[in-house]
């Protein structure tokens, strides 16, 4: 993970470059700072503890409400007719597979990044009918993970 950011900083230092003499001299300033160190809970001071609680709870508050907003939810799912039977689904997200990791920067707007990562697991239920397919056993048909980058700005969590 930490060589996946300390790419991601030098793909973005590389870009602010204007010219190819800039660009190799930027890339090995880069390569011997790295800036980004990426935190999970065990390695935090008082202050990113309290921020990293922060960002929990802004996450799963977040997830909470992506399962109410987004559609086709649990309580709204979504039928389509293929071929000669009806097919429900919907999305939810899962709580219990929230992962949370820390990144303090040097910016000046914005005092840390995070990567919260948590699973979207797709539900679907055929029948022959409409009302058959939304009454019918859902059973999980796909499984993704999702992956954010939050910003802690101005002593909030923001998207």
């Amino acid at each position: 993970m930490k060589k996946v950011l300390g790419v991601l900083t030098l793909s973005a230092l590389l870009m602010a470059c204007t010219s190819a003499k800039e660009e190799k001299v930027q890339a090995s300033d880069a390569a011997q700072k790295s800036t980004l160190v990426v935190k999970t809970a065990a390695d935090l001071t008082a202050e990113e503890k309290t921020v990293y609680e922060q960002l929990e709870k802004f996450a799963r508050s977040h997830i909470t409400k992506c399962n109410t907003q987004v559609i086709p939810n649990k309580r709204s799912p979504k039928v389509e007719k293929q071929n000669n039977m009806y097919v429900a689904n919907y999305v939810e997200f899962v709580p219990d597979t929230l992962t949370l990791e820390l990144i303090p920067t040097p910016n000046k707007k914005y005092s840390y990044l995070a990567k919260v990562r948590y699973r979207e697991d797709k539900y679907q239920c055929k029948a022959e009918s409409k009302q058959a397919a939304l009454k019918g056993n859902f059973s999980v048909v796909g499984k993704r993970f999702i992956t954010e980058v939050p910003k802690y700005q101005q002593g909030q969590w923001k998207y």
